[in-house]
């Protein structure tokens, strides 16, 4: 079945109708082909004729319901094809037991050469059933005729013998053109075996059909269209006749690939816009950790740093797919979290913003920590969005406070706030996607109204919940997190003691990058994590040449670089003697499924998507085995 949807209840409801006209219809109604044999027999034939449905069927008409001018037959055939319209005729019938009746009987063509619906009522019946009958009809033709859809007719083989008016119109051909399998020709040759082989599987089992393809208009034109059909059965359940519709979806087919073709070029563009983030991200990150290795540096202020990074960090990783946020695809990092010390850090981070405006922020903590199992720097994100919106929608020195609790098996972190406060109106729909409430000019700074369905998401991810209270416009807001308490971790008896890999020789390490700051700190970097002497390179071609000469035992290569990228560095490092048993590790800002897929397939031994945290490069240089020289 195709993977394009469409409205279906008109044309189910349509369907539906049709077929059960000759079923409903309290007046006798017989269909018959062009040989005159009957194809459909309603029950009510069967009990004004005396035939029962299944023997009925096939027999020629002039069997099943004779007709008779006084005294003398007449054949069907004559009274069908004498060339006048559909008419009210007197005449008897012959019942196969029991005496003649007087009926009324009237016809329709299904179409030259495609045979007719003959409807027989007794005299003695209301003639009000006559003349519905006629007019449901009617309907039905008018109805089948002006519909938006091309329709068709076939019979229980397949073989289709009627088509609507548009049909026609879209087409430019006949019946004679058409009926059959005719239909094959107005078909997309690319697709109508596909068509045909479905087609037939639905004649042979008696199930509904479905397709999506293109037919040729009278323009020569291909416009795509859905097409059903359904079977319409006898009183026995036998398949008498196929009704289907097909419907154009030319417009939305092409809607549906300009989405395709911009969520493409989205995500392009999103991961050029994270590689082009994460070069500089990169030095910032080796920045820090050498000064966290420096003596003197303020730890305080080094983790309130480290804490906006990493913040930073997992946003830019973000960017390679925004929808996943919303979709709640985010892939969190847990582990043993003290809300107490994140409630701390949030509020250090938050007292820069205000301070600046001279708001006063309070803190009501608890003495001892109140542990969750969780990713530090989402829920630090998420709480961290409550402290800056509470910011943003107070005035200047407003009181703002931060409150954490234990309430039984949960914590409750309350964020409460003098601010602008939340229409009742606006109340029920905070949390959701792009909702803000004031867009004047003062609240321009308000942002795009993401940051709250952020919190929610990222809350609710955390197996917590998330809520907001108000008391109406300038009465302020609180909002409240409630998450999961979990047992304190085990502590182990001692600092654990930093790895410490015992090498013959130091290191031999080669840096690639064409950032020449970054290269610089890397090198540094490396430097400090152990025995480690490391030169640089800032382009492919330099890069090969100082390593045939050096022979690495460690090779650490941007990607992008000018000339040769880091790709071409690979595979010539791993043809070149000297630097086949290298250690070679790709760092990059590319970091979806496919570049991970091409670094293996160049010949690097791992890929880093940067920047690079200090766990990564001490599990590299555990890694590298330099030979003895």
């Amino acid at each position: 079945m195709s993977d394009i949807t469409c409205p279906a209840d008109e044309q189910t409801r349509l369907l539906r109708r049709l077929m059960a006209i000759e079923q409903i219809a309290s007046d006798a109604v017989i269909t018959v082909d062009s040989r005159f044999d009957v194809v459909a027999f309603n029950p009510a034939a069967s009990e004004l004729t005396g035939w029962p449905t299944t023997e009925a069927h096939g027999r020629p008409l002039d069997q099943v319901a004779p007709l008779f001018d006084v005294h003398q037959p007449m054949p069907w055939a004559s009274v069908l094809n004498d060339g006048r319209p559909a008419s009210r005729r007197a005449a008897w019938l012959g019942r196969r037991e029991g005496r003649p009746l007087d009926i009324d009987y009237s016809f329709r063509s299904l179409g030259r050469g495609a045979g007719w619906v003959v409807a027989l009522t007794p005299q003695t019946a209301d003639d009000a059933s006559a003349i519905a009958l006629r007019e449901s009809e009617d309907r039905f033709h008018t109805l089948a005729d002006n519909i938006s859809q091309l329709a068709w007719m076939a019979d229980e083989k397949g073989w289709i013998f009627w088509y609507n008016r548009r049909w026609y119109e879209y087409t430019g051909t006949t019946l004679e053109q058409m009926q059959g399998w005719g239909w094959r020709s107005v078909h997309h040759p690319d697709h109508v075996d596909r068509v045909v082989a479905s087609l037939q599987r639905s004649w042979d089992t008696g199930e509904a059909w479905e397709e999506t393809f293109p037919l040729r208009s009278s323009h020569g034109e291909y416009r795509w269209f859905l097409s059903r059909a359904l079977p319409i059965r006898d009183a026995s359940g036998a398949v008498v006749r196929w009704f289907g519709t097909n419907t154009d979806i030319t417009e939305r087919r092409q809607a549906e690939e300009a989405l395709r073709e911009a969520d493409r070029r989205k995500d392009e563009f999103l991961a050029m816009l994270a590689h082009e983030l994460r070069n500089p991200l990169a030095p910032i990150g080796f920045g820090l950790e050498l000064l966290a290795r420096q003596e003197g540096t303020d730890t305080q202020q080094l983790e309130l740093v480290r804490d906006q990074f990493n913040q930073l960090v997992r946003l830019v990783d973000d960017l390679l797919d925004v929808s996943r946020l919303v979709r709640g695809k985010i892939d969190l990092r847990p582990t043993p979290v003290d809300l107490n010390q994140l409630a701390r850090r949030s509020l250090a981070v938050a007292r820069v913003q205000t301070s600046a405006r001279d708001q006063v922020l309070s803190a009501a903590l608890p003495d001892e920590p109140i542990w969750t199992v969780a990713d530090a720097v989402r829920l630090s994100q998420a709480l961290g969005n409550l402290l800056s919106n509470a910011s943003k929608y107070s005035d200047d020195g407003a009181r703002i406070e931060l409150s954490l609790a234990r309430e039984q098996d949960t914590a409750v972190i309350t964020v409460t706030d003098e601010g602008v406060g939340i229409d009742s109106e606006l109340l029920p729909h905070i949390f959701d996607l792009f909702t803000q409430a004031d867009r004047s000019i003062d609240r321009s700074q308000g942002g795009l109204g993401i940051g709250l369905t952020v919190v929610k998401r990222l809350v609710e991810l955390h197996g917590g919940r998330v809520s907001a209270s108000s008391l109406g416009l300038a009465g302020g807001a609180v909002f409240t997190i409630e998450l999961p308490i979990s047992a304190p971790p085990q502590t182990p008896d001692g600092p654990p003691p930093r790895p410490t890999h015992a090498r013959p020789h130091a290191v031999r390490a080669l840096v690639v990058d064409d950032n020449v700051g970054a290269t610089f700190l890397l090198s540094q970097l490396l430097a400090k994590l152990g025995d480690v002497h490391v030169e640089t390179a800032h382009d492919g071609a330099a890069a090969v040449s100082k390593a045939l000469h050096m022979a690495p035992d460690l090779v650490v290569c941007d990607i992008g670089l000018p000339g040769m990228d880091g790709y071409e560095v690979a595979r010539s490092l791993r043809a070149a003697p000297g630097c086949r048993g290298a250690y070679l590790v790709a760092l990059t800002g590319y970091g979806q499924a496919g570049d991970l897929e091409k670094a293996a397939a160049a010949g690097f031994d791992r890929h880093l998507v940067k920047p690079a945290s200090v766990d990564d490069l001490e599990s590299i240089l555990a890694a590298v085995r330099p030979a003895a020289r």
